[in-house]
């Protein structure tokens, strides 16, 4: 979602630097990729769901998989009321929370 929503926006975010020091996160970014993608892709969702729960058993895949839904769910509720996030409230959004002092480990 954050890709989807950033390259919307038109600003870059390196995914990589959201998951140091994250138990299985390789596993979960592509999970979640597979979950919340657009294309529908049953083949790489099973196969993102079996690489989960190998690496963090059935049950964190299972609240893995309930917060891609409540997140999905989020962004149709916000859609589905017309609200809209602009570049400029983004930006100002970020600023108040702190996350433009981020360095990239690029």
């Amino acid at each position: 979602m954050l890709s989807w929503s950033a390259r919307e926006q038109g600003i870059a975010v390196d995914l990589s630097t959201l998951t140091v020091d994250i138990p299985a996160s390789a596993e979960l970014l592509e999970f979640a990729a597979a979950a919340a993608s657009p294309a529908s892709d049953a083949v790489a969702l099973d196969h993102a769901r079996v690489r989960l729960v190998e690496a963090v058993g059935e049950a964190k895949m299972i609240d893995a998989a309930a917060v891609v839904a409540n997140f999905e769910m989020m962004t149709r509720l916000a859609e589905g009321t017309g609200a809209v996030l602009h570049r400029r409230e983004s930006k100002q959004a970020g600023t108040a929370v702190g996350a433009d002092v981020f360095r990239s480990r690029r």
